[in-house]
């Protein structure tokens, strides 16, 4: 007897419907009923249309791309431009905004020198120790690098 492993062992397939997973669906769901009610209460009459865009609009927001949802992707798309805008002009509305979300304007700054600074300082090598050969299947005496004349 044979045992069949599949590669994807602890990743557990959910079921749905037209490739939806039943989790977005039922999300979906739930949020398209509160837009119903929100909306019954408001319009009494052709509540139903906008329970409908509001399942419709949470299964697209929920989708997942890349390991984030779009909603997500969203968020941190519009946090970037407030920062960025922020940074930019600071005293402008935007600015304003950020300031009063405590954004983090300083991110946007970036020293040269601290990016692209190495890892550890370079070794000096002496160079006099080693032994120079112009081709590498020379034997014998290389060309020595001198410290002086």
């Amino acid at each position: 007897m044979v045992a069949e492993l599949k590669s994807h062992v602890l990743r557990r397939d959910e079921k749905g419907m037209f490739g939806i997973p039943f989790k977005r669906l039922l999300g979906g769901g739930i949020a398209g009923v509160v837009v119903f009610m929100i909306a019954r209460i408001l319009f009494p009459i052709g509540a139903i249309p906008f329970g409908f865009f509001g399942f419709i609009a949470a299964l697209i927001l929920s989708a997942q791309s890349g390991g984030l949802s779009l909603y997500t992707r969203l968020l941190y798309r519009v946090r970037g431009w407030l920062i960025i805008a922020a940074a930019s002009k600071p005293d402008s509305l935007v600015g304003q905004i950020a300031e009063t979300l405590e954004l983090p304007t300083h991110l946007v700054l970036l020293d040269g020198e601290q990016v692209f600074a190495p890892n550890e300082k370079a070794i000096e090598v002496d160079l006099s120790q080693w032994n120079t050969y112009a081709a590498p299947d020379e034997d014998g005496e290389g060309l020595v690098f001198v410290e002086q004349l």
